[in-house]
């Protein structure tokens, strides 16, 4: 199975909605960040998803539009995230923010919003739309929770995020992962197959937790964590024959 086609047609798709406005400004925006886009991993795994309910599934107008949903709500959040982390650089070049200004940034991830509900509508599935907008809540109260833990002294009585003991601390640091990463993951999966969501769950803190390694914001839990997360993934794939 080659989705390359596939994800190309994303690309155009997602490309086309975002420059067909008569702002200069926000094709030029579009323009430079799609030249260094990332390796679309949601949309992949959606269509990856969607292929296993056969060709009409994967083929189907719905599927790509709902790739393309994904995609941007990821973009959607890099642009905030550059912002809220004063990020100087994404994916090897300038950020949105630097490039331009933090306005910029805002006001593009802004749009991105706008376009998804736009293919939401068109979509016309009150549970899908019902399930982006749990996903999107469950992406800022992590980011929320994340800015609460990073600003608090866990030793100060002021602190409003006091965890009683490393099994509090470890809850609160899932909590995380899954609001910001695991979640979109796993709602592209389900998007695709219902029957993937969990699949999709455990691939995105896996994914998180390897990031997190990379960037040094490792924690005493995270070498298990990925073990565990591993063998959740290896078990699924025998269950849904992948």
């Amino acid at each position: 199975m080659n989705l390359e086609a596939w994800l190309d047609d994303v690309r155009a798709e997602y490309l086309r909605r975002m420059t067909q406005g008569d702002n200069a400004l926000l094709r030029q925006v579009e323009q430079y960040t799609a030249s260094h886009s990332g390796k679309m991993l949601r949309p992949r795994m959606l269509l990856a998803a969607a292929a296993t309910q056969g060709e009409a599934c994967l083929h189907s107008r719905r599927t790509l539009l709902l790739a393309v949903c994904v995609e941007m709500l990821h973009n959607a959040s890099l642009l905030h995230d550059d912002v809220i982390d004063h990020a100087a650089s994404r994916r090897g070049q300038p950020s949105v923010n630097t490039r331009w200004n933090n306005a910029v940034a805002v006001l593009v991830g802004d749009y991105h919003l706008t376009q998804i509900m736009a293919l939401l509508n068109e979509v016309d599935d009150r549970d899908i739309t019902c399930k982006v907008n749990d996903t999107v809540r469950s992406m800022v109260e992590a980011e929320l929770l994340q800015q609460q833990v990073g600003n608090c002294q866990l030793s100060s009585t002021n602190c409003l995020l006091k965890p009683a003991n490393l099994t509090s601390e470890l809850s609160t640091y899932l909590n995380i992962i899954d609001g910001k990463t695991a979640n979109l993951f796993a709602l592209a999966a389900e998007m695709g197959n219902p029957a993937y969501r969990d699949f999709g769950l455990h691939y995105g803190r896996l994914f998180q937790l390897r990031d997190d390694i990379a960037d040094g914001d490792d924690t005493p839990w995270t070498a298990q964590l990925i073990e565990e997360e591993e063998r959740a993934i290896k078990q699924l794939g025998n269950i849904l024959n992948i």
